[in-house]
């Protein structure tokens, strides 16, 4: 058996990774939401209060298989996204709760 220690990295930083590679085109920098206005669909201002009331499970299936989208469904647990990485990302979001506060 080996055990693999991972150093650097805090736990917090994965999910902000994964938002940059995944998340951050469309639903910009600071999950605001406001990209490419030339996008066929408006991508969800992640920082909403609609957005931010919504239980981790709910935001947990919206990312992984695409519930509630109309326009487009994410379904990242499809596209090779991991249970951890997509907690990791529902963890990030949240953050960006924080940041709706601060701009206030």
């Amino acid at each position: 058996m080996f055990l693999v220690v991972v150093c650097g990295a805090r736990a917090g930083d994965d999910g902000e990774l994964t938002y940059k590679a995944q998340c951050q085109k469309c639903h910009g920098t600071k999950g605001e939401g406001s990209t490419d206005p030339a996008m066929k669909i408006k991508p969800e201002n992640l920082t909403s209060a609609s957005v931010q009331k919504k239980t981790d499970e709910e935001l947990y299936k919206s990312i992984a298989y695409g519930v509630g989208h109309k326009e487009y469904a994410h379904a990242f647990a499809e596209r090779g996204l991991s249970a951890k990485q997509i907690a990791e990302l529902v963890t990030y979001i949240r953050s960006f709760a924080e940041v709706r506060k601060k701009s206030k």
